[in-house]
């Protein structure tokens, strides 16, 4: 038997005191973590709830004994006193009990255990087996679902290593600037790695390069599926010779074509800005 499984026994024959006591420790431990790379208490309550009811739908039912840990999140979401049946009724309300449909939630909980430390990692891990374990079993579909969270807990990413993967998954991207009082905007697709920094390349001869020389100051917009990506800061340029092969490896067309109309590539950074990931239930992620 693994030490995943012994785990799982330990907590499956837990008495329910325990088991409430150790759940609400780690909630308020797990929330104020949050609040910390969050932009507000609410924003980390919503990430914390995410995190609950996702692990509730990963076997497409809601137990008494799940209702009972649960309780004061939905009363919480009903500012009522809510009773079990009531509580299926929100379940399935949300779509809870179809698994697959809340699937997408992983995405953006992967990315929120991403950038907390490895303490909270765990208690987060620890809370969402919990949650799993109270009904006296956690089922096969159940330690799945906590493998897809706990995966990830081995892969140390840096700021710049969670803009790019996001980047790569988005294909295109928004860069915006300002032509004196006027906002401009334009669809890039070329960024390349370059000592822990992440560049972008746009032509010489174009607006935009005039535009980013005159006030540098731009920001960054992606979106993937519902998360939105914000990136803002000044551009600051780099004539690495790097570049040039870098840039025939990743899009040799491109390459040719400003080689053969006698063109040139600026390529930039943005540096002493911030990051965020937003989705549209304005629940925000702070990078740095």
């Amino acid at each position: 038997m693994s030490d995943f499984d012994t785990l799982c026994k330990q907590l499956e024959a837990m008495d329910p005191e325990t088991f409430t006591e150790i759940f609400n420790e780690l909630s308020v431990e797990v929330i104020n973590e949050m609040a910390k790379i969050t932009l507000d208490g609410g924003d980390a309550l919503e990430s914390y709830l995410q995190f609950i009811l996702a692990t509730v739908a990963a076997d497409g039912k809601l137990s008494e004994e799940e209702f009972e840990l649960l309780k004061p999140i939905f009363d919480m979401i009903t500012e009522e006193d809510t009773t079990y049946q009531e509580g299926v009724s929100i379940f399935k309300n949300m779509g809870l009990d179809s698994p697959d449909a809340y699937k997408e939630i992983i995405d953006t909980m992967v990315d929120v255990i991403g950038l907390v430390s490895e303490k909270t990692k765990d208690d987060i891990i620890m809370l969402c087996l919990l949650v799993c374990a109270i009904d006296g079993e956690v089922t096969q579909k159940e330690k799945e679902w906590i493998a897809q969270l706990a995966l990830p807990l081995t892969i140390d990413v840096t700021p710049m290593e969670y803009i790019d993967a996001f980047l790569t998954k988005a294909q295109v991207f928004t860069l915006a600037t300002t032509d004196g009082d006027q906002p401009r905007m334009r669809i890039l697709g070329l960024k390349l790695n370059l000592d822990d920094k992440i560049y972008f390349g746009v032509g010489t001869f174009k607006d935009v390069y005039k535009q980013l020389k005159a006030n540098p100051k731009c920001e960054i917009l992606a979106s993937v599926g519902m998360d939105f990506l914000r990136w803002d800061g000044k551009a600051v340029f780099s004539d690495d010779p790097r570049f040039l092969p870098m840039l025939k490896a990743v899009m040799p067309e491109l390459a040719q074509m400003y080689f053969d109309m006698g063109w040139s590539f600026g390529f930039f950074t943005l540096e002493g800005g911030s990051a965020e990931v937003v989705n549209v239930s304005n629940q925000k992620i702070k990078i740095f």
